[in-house]
């Protein structure tokens, strides 16, 4: 699954630009990007699916900026989910 992240280096402007973008790194791609100053990971909204995790409460939204690795384990373990905005639906075309 892809992660938003936003440029933060001159070089790393130079390749992505300005605005945030989409991309699957590998985890170990992301953490030598993360810890050279080259990207930063923007925060997205997950909803707490478990009663003990640390974040927030079971059931409600929390932004979280996860590395790629402590995502998918987060994911696959069933204590996240991501709560990506639903895609807004097109107005029927009027006759």
């Amino acid at each position: 699954m892809p992660n938003t992240y936003r440029a933060v280096s001159d070089r790393a402007k130079s390749l992505h630009g300005e605005e945030p973008f989409e991309a699957d790194l590998p985890a170990t791609e992301e953490r030598d990007q993360l810890e050279g100053g080259h990207l930063e990971i923007v925060p997205r909204t997950y909803r707490v699916l478990v009663n003990n995790f640390a974040e927030g409460e079971q059931g409600s939204t929390v932004d979280l900026a996860l590395v790629v690795e402590n995502e998918s384990a987060l994911l696959a373990g069933g204590i996240l989910e991501r709560d990506d905005p639903k895609p807004k639906k097109k107005p029927a075309a009027s006759k």
